[in-house]
């Protein structure tokens, strides 16, 4: 069904549009003091000037700010995605090796796996992902990634959810601390095929979505599982309040701490410059921009996401 957009430049009293409005500058002028990511090639091609702010309601209207449209790779957002889809095949005992604690360390350490046996702390990480990664359906990397952009594009038609090759091609060149993840999990009986995990955990970080896209692809997690749009039920509540916590703890890195007190909303972020956030029985919110902090978020989406939830007083803890 069409989505209704809601101008932002035409006239509206609506808080909403109001706060938008504020956290869009906010976002801009805060990314301005990050850069691109360069340990993937392919991302340091990102524009640093692209900012762009979208606030999707379950009714499925669009508030949107700026560059709503530039497309961008999933990257780590697409964990939340990826377990979602291998929860609804496996149900939660796909964490049955994958912890739920948060890390407190870089999303790409070796050394939690030396302390813990080869059980990565958490799905978000990029040892937890990859375990997932290789838990969707499918014999092959081709065939699982086939499957979960169907999966994908059961939530929003829409959608083509393609695998851009250039980011994928570049993250296949460079991604060593990723299979040594793999090939130390393997040891402990974690992940059964390294290679396989890692190229299906490549691809699907080089799956491409925009943020309108995405607050439209997160409305499910904002509405006990259910896309409120198509009225399906995507996942199991009580696996989306699994996912819910999870982003709460372990979803931006090991900047989560300030995130929960400064914005104090479910969200996972990647280092393309995306950032979803998820206001149960409200919104999904997007932010995209590839200026990242030092923690490796992007820069002007968390500026904007704390002036949000501020002005609209959306932290859960409030």
């Amino acid at each position: 069904m069409p989505v209704p957009i809601i101008d932002p430049h035409g006239p509206t009293d609506t808080p909403l549009s109001e706060a938008l409005h504020d956290a869009y500058a906010a976002g801009c002028a805060a990314a301005g003091d990050g850069a691109v990511a360069n340990y993937i090639p392919e991302l340091a091609r990102a524009d640093p000037g692209h900012f762009g702010l979208a606030v999707s309601s379950l009714d499925g209207a669009v508030t949107a700010h700026g560059d709503v449209d530039v497309p961008f790779t999933l990257q780590s957002v697409s964990k939340v995605f990826s377990l979602s889809a291998v929860a609804c095949d496996r149900g939660l005992r796909c964490l049955d090796n994958v912890s739920v604690e948060p890390s407190g360390d870089a999303f790409h350490s070796i050394v939690l796996l030396e302390d813990e046996q080869g059980r990565p702390r958490n799905p978000f990480i990029n040892a937890g992902a990859i375990a997932i990664s290789e838990r969707l359906p499918g014999g092959t990397s081709g065939d699982k990634i086939a499957g979960f952009r169907r999966w994908l594009q059961g939530i929003d038609p829409d959608r083509d959810f393609a695998v851009d090759a250039a980011v994928w091609d570049s993250e296949c060149d460079t991604g060593f601390r990723n299979r040594a993840l793999a090939n130390y999990m393997r040891h402990f009986g974690v992940v059964e095929d390294p290679q396989l995990a890692c190229d299906t955990y490549f691809k699907q970080c080089a799956i491409q979505t925009d943020a309108r896209g995405l607050a439209r692809l997160g409305l499910y997690l904002a509405n006990r599982g259910r896309d409120p749009l198509s009225g399906r039920q995507v996942i199991d509540p009580g696996i989306n309040s699994t996912l819910l916590a999870l982003m709460t703890t372990c979803g931006l890195y090991d900047e989560v701490g300030h995130w929960a007190v400064e914005v104090g909303l479910p969200a996972k972020s990647g280092v393309s410059g995306g950032l979803l956030a998820v206001v149960p029985g409200r919104y999904s919110i997007a932010a995209y921009g590839p200026a990242l902090g030092p923690k490796g978020n992007s820069a002007g989406g968390m500026a904007a996401l704390r002036s949000l939830s501020r002005m609209l007083g959306l932290s859960l803890f409030a």
